[in-house]
């Protein structure tokens, strides 16, 4: 099997899965709620703005919508590696950072022809910051200075099953089973500049693991020689189970070392405190065979139902997503010129934003967090097997330097690897 030849390169490919636990974001709106949410798409979904839904391709997993699957012909199997450059600013300070995030893996094959199957892994949320206020309580005769400092990490990750099926001619539906598990680091430190004065830590754990499901509809017809393609997703709201745990202890430092004086109170607990949103997304798109297809997707998410421990916060908006993609191919046939046989992809995303905040602990003015984005790519394929490299950018500016926020600007890029190859098939002998 082609897969086989690869093995070396699909290894590389799977290193990100062995690191859960890095950092992955350095943005400060993660700090709310469960941190920042991953586009749930692969290669050919982030390079055209990443849309999906009204996708539909017998050689491209797309984890958009799970009805494109029962185009499927071939097993897939796709691996990917991302990383990111962030640019942080507000009206005072600047920060540059670069990230490697967690890649992709999935597989997904016919069983007969108009029903396929996949599963996968991939990142849900990524939790990264590090926030610090000061603040002078001094009064007539005494003086007392303080920082509080403001710390995150961890984040979830999604693990999936989908199963499409055409059901008749051109209608096809799909349902997803995904599990949500992972850990939410937070911390808050309240440090005094007089020595005298003990530290204060708060200490708190969120572990989640629970499931969720999603659904997808897909119709395909024939327009002349082009196809036109209808797709729509569903996702109800859905109540995850969350373990917490935590501790809140006075400490003071020495030499730089930490000793802890007394501890207020050591809890754990388990409750169904995690509340996800519904969502749902349509789309459409029109195709020439092999040769170009442009796309158009609005995706709502109702985030304002979202809760923590069962805790809503006032920050969360409902959020709709417009996107805008399209890929075209010169001469897929050409033998001579291979420029003219690679997939150029383009998109553009424009996200109102599920956030609407002020400056850390202040109860100014809300200001909604929105999001717009470029994006590129290209599918360079590899004559002589079914196999294709996907490069891809994305260039990308979220948030605001007005009312005291931070305006985060980035180049997101990645690489991914699309085998393809016949499974289950018996050998003929003539």
């Amino acid at each position: 099997m082609q897969i086989k030849k690869y093995k070396n390169l699909l290894f590389l490919a799977c290193l990100p899965l062995l690191s859960f636990a890095q950092q992955n974001t350095i943005s400060p709106y993660s700090a709310f709620g469960i941190g920042e949410v991953q586009h749930q798409g692969f290669a050919l979904n982030k390079e055209m703005g990443g849309l999906g839904v009204a996708l539909r391709t017998n050689r491209n997993l797309n984890p958009m919508n799970p009805a494109s699957l029962s185009a499927l012909s071939l097993t897939s199997f796709e691996a990917g590696l991302n990383g990111s450059v962030m640019f942080l600013s507000d009206q005072n300070l600047s920060q540059e950072n670069v990230t490697s995030t967690l890649g992709y893996l999935s597989l997904g094959f016919p069983i007969i022809e108009g029903v396929a199957i996949s599963g996968g892994l991939l990142p849900y949320t990524f939790q990264g910051y590090d926030v610090s206020q000061n603040f002078d309580a001094s009064g007539d005769n005494d003086s007392l200075n303080y920082r509080v400092d403001y710390n995150g990490s961890g984040g979830l990750s999604r693990a999936y099953i989908n199963l499409g099926v055409e059901v008749i001619e051109g209608l096809s539906v799909g349902a997803t089973g995904s599990m949500v598990f992972g850990t939410l680091n937070q911390k808050r430190d309240l440090i005094f500049e007089d020595d005298h004065l003990l530290n204060r830590r708060d200490n708190n754990s969120y572990h989640v693991k629970d499931y969720t499901c999603d659904f997808g509809i897909q119709y395909q017809m024939n327009l002349e020689d082009k196809l036109l393609t209808f797709g729509a997703t569903y996702r109800p709201k859905i109540d995850l189970n969350v373990s917490h745990e935590g501790a809140i202890y006075t400490y003071d430092v020495f030499d730089s070392l930490e000793f802890v004086r007394d501890t207020f109170n050591v809890f754990g607990n388990s409750t169904t405190g995690l509340v996800l949103p519904t969502s749902y997304a349509i789309g459409l798109a029109l195709e020439e065979e092999d040769h170009w297809l442009i796309s158009g997707e609005y995706d709502f998410k109702q985030w304002s139902e979202m809760s923590f421990l069962g805790v809503s916060e006032s920050q969360f908006t409902n959020a709709s997503q417009y996107k805008l993609g399209l890929w075209w191919i010169p001469n897929i046939n050409d033998v001579h010129n291979y420029l003219k046989t690679i997939q150029y992809r383009a998109g553009f995303n424009y996200n109102t934003g599920l956030l609407s905040a002020s400056t850390h602990g202040s109860d100014g003015l809300q200001t909604q967090i929105t999001d717009m984005s470029l994006s590129f790519g290209f599918g360079l394929p590899m004559r002589r097997s079914k196999t294709t490299t996907n490069l891809g950018i994305q260039l990308g500016k979220r948030g605001t330097k007005e009312n005291g926020l931070v305006e985060e600007k980035y180049i997101m890029f990645h690489v991914a690897f699309t085998f393809n190859d016949k499974w289950f098939t018996k050998r003929k002998i003539d």
